[in-house]
């Protein structure tokens, strides 16, 4: 690590910078800078940033470095604690919460992030508001409804988060880790 900062952490360490085809338009032009940083509670993290001088396209990613292979993570959300827990997120992770029929499947240009189980949860909703806009139907208002209720700890749920590199971690009490199963192969198409 370079060295220590105010807040008592340390400064992400530069691991390697390399320019290739932007993923884009596919000119040799996407520069891509890698870090590894300490996070509390995650420990070595790997910061991926990239951009291209050519056509503008940006690309953040972030993964925990002592992933242990393709893995399940299970948590069984119970109220306000559970919203609370930090997690990680890789770019290669879906995620699905079966009580609402909701799924993330990624894509090439998702991206890995930190977060918390009501920041997905955030973000499940402004993706219902924007596909129901304007729509009137009831399974529109219902999912956004269940949404607004789980978000405020008043629905108890299952939030499943399919990780296909092993570096996304989920902070807190009982959740489970298992293998990938044929639910969580079915919500990745890149596979």
């Amino acid at each position: 690590m370079v060295g220590e900062v105010e807040r008592g952490g340390m400064e992400p360490a530069k691991v390697v910078e390399y320019t290739i085809e932007c993923p884009y338009c596919g000119n040799p032009t996407f520069k891509v800078e890698e870090y590894t940083y300490e996070v509390p509670v995650f420990g070595r993290i790997l910061l991926s940033v990239g951009s291209c001088s050519s056509c503008g396209f940006k690309r953040r990613d972030v993964g925990v470095l002592e992933g242990g292979g393709p893995k399940k993570l299970v948590l069984k959300v119970r109220g306000e604690r559970e919203l609370r827990y930090l997690l990680v997120k890789s770019a290669r992770s879906a995620i699905k919460i079966p009580e609402a029929q909701l799924e993330y499947i990624p894509t090439m240009y998702s991206y890995g992030y930190i977060t918390t189980v009501e920041g997905i949860l955030h973000e499940f909703h402004q993706a219902a508001a924007i596909a129901c806009a304007g729509e009137q139907s009831s399974q529109c208002n219902d999912v956004i409804a269940w949404l607004e209720k789980a978000i405020n700890g008043e629905a108890e749920f299952t939030l499943v988060l399919c990780d296909f590199d092993g570096l996304s971690r989920i902070a807190g009490e009982n959740v489970v880790e298992e293998s990938l199963d044929k639910e969580c192969l079915e919500l990745y198409p890149l596979a």
